[in-house]
């Protein structure tokens, strides 16, 4: 036991030794360089950037404001200075530094990649549909204020993807809140969140496999027209999910149970 004990030291105190070298030889903390001409700092800061190294270039970003403010080039100090938080996936700084942007630099080309992203970092926020989604609505609305005011931007194309992507995330959690009403069979408060997602998230996955559950229902409760309607949406999506054969088996039993429609 007691050589064990040694060897686990000795392995412990040679970690410490590689961590203290690794320090000293970083020399500490970055700090922003003192650079008396515009051209070097912004040379110095995108190439930090070019490199992968966002803190250090977020830092080197915010200096160029302090230190040359009112330089023509501002706006895109700024711009990347937001950039660098979301490359160190700093959403919720990024979002700050964006607005900033916005507000302050109401002239700059970034301004349209700016409304876009400032929406992006709401939706990274919260990536899970498990999770509170809140920044879902939040990034929802900034992707539409976007649409609405650049409908010609480059970026128009990414930001429908953002928004389908944003109605999945949202479709689930309402798909998810209904399923766990079916399952405890309270199918009135399923039906009422399985209708939320077939009304606000209709191209959703989460859309078709609700149709299915309100045809389940219906037919429940002996109204079959609503749930051949019902089970006929669930089997024309453009989905595929496990519900799609339950629900095609259903419309064959009731067409055979009632022929004449």
């Amino acid at each position: 036991m007691r050589r064990i004990g040694r060897k686990i030291s000795v392995r412990a105190l040679a970690v410490l030794v590689v961590c203290a070298a690794a320090l000293v030889s970083c020399g500490g903390p970055y700090s922003a360089r003192s650079v008396n001409v515009p051209d070097e700092k912004l040379r110095i800061a995108d190439d930090l950037y070019a490199r992968k190294k966002y803190a250090q270039a977020g830092m080197e970003y915010k200096d160029f404001l302090a230190v040359f403010a009112g330089d023509e080039r501002g706006d895109y100090a700024q711009f990347m200075l937001a950039e660098s938080y979301r490359g160190a996936r700093e959403y919720a700084l990024a979002s700050v530094e964006y607005r900033i942007l916005i507000a302050d630099y109401g002239y700059s080309e970034y301004i349209d990649d700016a409304f876009f992203l400032e929406g992006l970092c709401a939706f990274e926020m919260t990536q899970r549909a498990e999770r509170d989604q809140t920044h879902s609505y939040e990034a929802f609305a900034r992707i539409e204020r976007f649409l609405e005011i650049f409908p010609d931007s480059p970026r128009r194309e990414e930001a429908l993807k953002v928004r389908e992507d944003i109605h999945d995330v949202l479709g689930k959690k309402a798909y998810q809140s209904a399923k766990l009403y079916f399952k405890r069979k309270h199918y009135g408060a399923a039906e009422i969140y399985f209708r939320k997602v077939v009304d606000e998230h209709p191209d959703t996955q989460w859309a078709g496999r609700s149709w299915y559950y309100i045809g389940y229902i219906r037919q429940s409760i002996g109204e079959n027209g609503v749930a051949t309607e019902s089970y006929s949406r669930a089997v024309q999506s453009k989905y595929d999910f496990q519900e799609k054969k339950s629900a095609s088996a259903q419309l064959k039993k009731l067409s055979k149970e009632n022929p004449g429609g």
